[in-house]
């Protein structure tokens, strides 16, 4: 998907949502260049501000590139809980069907926006700059998937066991689902759809977390 920088426009002083342009030019800089692609010089030429113009928000890249990530977490989270407001009365239910939707927002989030889920889950943050607003924005992430598996094992719909260690099961599978997908790694069968084949593989795992 291609990512739009919002530009000052060149007949007014000020950008308007210079912020939000400056995340989207950095989410560019990094997945055209990597880390060593981005930084603040070239996310504010994007942006068409001055090179002074970033430090009023990020005080270094490190910055910026949290910023990026706590964005994307934030996504993530809206997707999930997108798909889970969708489901009928009988679905929200069902924690199956609740964690049916939740893979299908995780994997729908990384087909609208694949470069946010590089940068979350790509290594670039690093170690002890983690601002405490990402980490509230992971950690919220997170828990939208944990809780709902906490309150399966409790309730015995799921598989007895650790909440950590069943959640790790479901999100490696979806995890691993959308970076096959955007990374245009797997061949789909005639006629699947991305969409698709994630409820075939979720369907699948479910099976395993069914109590015996």
């Amino acid at each position: 998907m291609k990512i739009k920088v919002a530009r000052k426009p060149a007949n007014t002083y000020q950008h308007g949502n210079l912020r939000e342009a400056l995340v989207q030019a950095g989410l560019k800089l990094l997945s055209e260049g990597g880390v060593e692609g981005l930084s603040l010089r070239g996310a504010a030429q994007l942006a068409g501000v001055s090179h002074a113009a970033p430090y009023r928000h990020f005080k270094d890249k490190d910055a910026l590139v949290a910023a990026i990530a706590e964005q994307g977490f934030q996504l993530l989270t809206a997707s999930m809980r997108g798909e889970l407001a969708g489901l009928d009365a009988r679905q929200a239910a069902d924690t199956h069907e609740r964690l049916m939707a939740i893979g299908k927002g995780y994997v729908r989030f990384s087909q609208e926006h694949p470069a946010f889920l590089r940068v979350i889950f790509g290594g670039v943050m690093a170690k002890g700059r983690v601002t405490p607003e990402l980490q509230q924005a992971a950690n919220e992430a997170y828990e939208t998937l944990r809780g709902l598996v906490a309150g399966g094992v409790t309730g015995g719909a799921l598989v007895g066991g650790d909440a950590d260690t069943v959640s790790l099961a479901c999100w490696s599978m979806v995890h691993g689902l959308s970076h096959l997908l955007i990374s245009d790694a797997i061949v789909l069968p005639p006629g699947m759809t991305g969409p698709a084949v994630t409820e075939v593989l979720l369907r699948i795992l479910q099976l395993g977390l069914r109590p015996r």
